[in-house]
C-alpha cells in the first residue's frame, strides 16, 4: 500500500481556498451492491421530519407483506429525556430486518426516491470527523461492499460526498447536538475557518493531546501500517501497541512527542510470554460480541429501539455469553459450538498476501478516517481506541481459523475474514452512541496499551513461521 499524499489537491481537496476541506482516504472504496445485509439487526433511527415524510402512506397498497403490520416504535418519552437519540423508529420484522427492506431493495427508495429515505440510511455507510486540518471521510464497514472494498474510489466522490456532508450536519441538528449557528458554521466550513474546529482526543483517560500531538503520533502508526518495516501483520499490531506505549510516557513526562517519530518499537518479548487468565477471559468475552452476539442480536433487533428493554438481559443471550466467556465454547450457525483456545491456536500456513493487505487496508481506513477513537467513538482514547482494533483482528483471525480448521484447511480464507469484520463493525456502531459513564468505562478497562500483547505473541507463533 502506497501512503496517502495528503497535500494533493486530487485526494484531500484540503488546500483550495472555498472548498469543502474533506479529507479522503486513498484506495477506499464504495458503492452499494443492494445485497440487503446492511439493513439488518437493527431498529433505524427516524428524526421527527423523517418519520412525517413516511409516515402518512398508505404502505400495505403498495407492499401487500406490509398490509396491516405496524412498521413503527415510538420513543418520544425517551427522546424528551435525553435516553434515546430518536423519537421514531422503523419495526424489524422477524427475521431481524427493516420492514421497508423488500427483495434486499428498500421500498421507502423504490416509493418514494432517495431524498425521502430516512437521513441515517442515506449517510450510511459515510462517516465525517471535523478536525483542525480538515473533514476526514471513511465509510463504515458493517456493508460487505466497504469490507470488500468494492465499487468507486472515495477520491472520485466528491460531488457526492460533499452532498452527504451537509445531510450529516443537518441529523447532528436533528439530534440536538448541534445549535443552528453551528450547523450554519459546519455547511459553510472552508479552509479558511478550520481555525474553529475542536477535535478533543486524549491518549488515555485523564493525558489530553493537543491536534499537533495527536499527528505526531498517528503519523508513526500510519508508518507502521504501510512501509516494509514490519513484514508480518502481527508483528505491526506489536509494533503499535509499542509507539503508544512511548507516546504515554513522553506525555507524561512532558516530553516533546516529536521525538516518537524515530522511535523503534521492541516487540520480540512478547513472543516468549504466556496469556494469563485474566487475558483469556477478556478475549471470550470480545470473541462473543464480536461474532455470536452479533447473530443474537437480530433475534431482539426491536429493543434497540428502545430504552427500557436490554436484549442483553435476554435468557437465551446471558447463557450463551456464559457459555463463550467461561467455558471458552462458542456457537457459529454453520460450524456448531467451536473450541475457542483449539480454534485461537489452530496451526495455519503464512496469510496470503490478499489477507495480509486486507488488515492493512482496514487498519490504514481507520486511523486515518478518525473513527477509531476520539468524538467519532463516545470520546474513546487513542489507546483504547486501537485496543478495540487488536481485539477485532484477534477475534476475526479465531473466527477465520475456526472455519479453516473444521475444513482441515492450513490457510484461512479471506471470506472468512472479511464476513468476521462485517460482523464486528456492525457490533462497533454501538460503540459511538454509548453514554459518557459506560463510554468512561469502556475506556478505562481498555486503557493498557499492551493488553493483548501476550495474545499476539501466542498467536502469531499459530500462523506460519514467525
Amino acid at each position: 500500500m502506497t501512503e496517502p499524499n495528503l497535500n494533493a489537491n486530487s485526494t484531500t481537496g484540503a488546500s483550495v481556498p472555498g472548498q469543502l476541506p474533506l479529507r479522503i482516504p486513498e484506495g477506499i472504496r464504495y458503492n452499494c451492491q443492494g445485497c440487503g445485509r446492511c439493513c439488518t439487526g437493527y431498529a433505524v433511527g427516524l428524526t421527527e421530519d423523517d418519520y412525517q415524510r413516511i409516515k402518512d402512506v398508505d404502505w400495505g397498497a403498495r407492499y401487500p407483506q406490509l398490509a396491516g403490520k405496524e412498521l413503527y416504535t415510538h420513543s418520544e418519552k425517551e427522546y424528551a429525556a435525553g435516553l434515546s437519540l430518536y423519537p421514531h423508529h422503523t419495526k424489524t420484522n422477524e427475521h431481524g430486518e427493516c420492514s421497508f427492506l423488500i427483495d434486499n431493495l428498500c421500498s421507502i427508495h423504490s416509493s418514494l426516491g432517495e431524498s425521502e429515505k430516512p437521513g441515517m440510511c442515506k449517510l450510511f455507510p459515510y462517516t465525517f470527523v471535523p478536525t483542525p486540518s480538515g473533514i476526514y471521510v471513511g465509510v463504515a464497514m458493517n456493508s460487505m461492499a466497504a469490507v470488500r472494498n468494492i465499487g468507486q474510489l472515495l477520491t472520485d466522490q466528491r460531488e457526492q460526498l460533499e452532498h452527504t456532508w451537509h445531510i450529516a450536519v443537518q441529523q447532528e441538528k436533528s439530534h440536538g447536538r448541534a445549535s443552528q449557528q453551528v450547523a450554519s458554521l459546519a455547511d459553510s466550513l472552508t479552509v479558511e475557518s478550520l481555525s474553529n474546529v475542536q477535535y478533543d482526543v486524549s491518549l488515555v483517560s485523564g493525558a489530553p493531546l493537543t491536534w499537533e500531538q495527536y499527528l505526531l503520533i498517528e503519523a508513526r502508526i500510519l508508518r507502521a501500517i504501510q512501509s516494509d518495516e514490519f513484514p508480518n501483520i502481527f508483528h505491526v499490531f506489536l509494533a503499535i501497541s509499542d509507539i503508544l506505549a512511548e507516546s504515554l510516557k513522553l506525555k507524561v513526562s512532558n516530553q516533546d512527542l516529536a521525538a516518537i517519530s524515530q522511535f523503534k518499537p521492541s516487540i520480540d518479548r512478547w513472543f516468549e510470554e504466556v496469556p494469563g487468565v485474566f487475558e483469556n477471559l477478556v478475549f471470550n468475552l470480545i470473541a462473543f460480541r464480536n461474532n455470536e452476539w452479533t447473530t443474537l442480536r437480530k433475534q431482539y433487533a426491536a429493543e434497540w429501539a428502545t430504552s427500557t428493554k436490554s436484549p442483553l438481559t435476554q435468557p437465551p443471550v446471558i447463557k450463551a455469553a456464559l457459555r463463550t466467556v467461561l467455558q471458552g465454547k462458542m456457537f457459529i450457525p454453520e460450524l456448531g459450538i467451536i473450541s475457542l483456545d483449539k480454534a485461537r491456536n489452530y496451526k495455519t500456513d503464512a496469510f496470503e498476501p490478499e489477507v495480509d493487505g486486507f488488515i492493512r487496508r482496514y487498519l490504514y481506513h481507520k486511523i486515518f478516517s478518525k473513527t477509531f477513537c476520539g468524538p467519532a467513538m463516545s470520546g474513546l482514547s487513542m489507546i483504547a481506541g486501537f485496543n478495540n482494533l487488536a481485539a477485532n483482528f484477534l477475534s476475526g483471525i479465531t473466527y477465520a481459523k475456526a472455519y479453516a480448521l473444521c475444513r482441515g484447511e492450513k490457510q484461512i480464507r479471506l471470506a472468512n475474514l472479511y464476513e468476521a469484520y462485517f460482523l464486528m463493525d456492525k457490533e462497533m456502531a454501538s460503540l459511538t452512541q454509548l453514554p459518557r459513564e459506560k463510554a468512561q468505562f469502556y475506556d478505562n478497562g481498555f486503557s493498557s496499551a499492551r493488553l493483548f500483547c501476550r495474545l499476539f505473541g501466542q498467536i502469531s507463533a499459530s500462523v506460519g513461521d514467525r
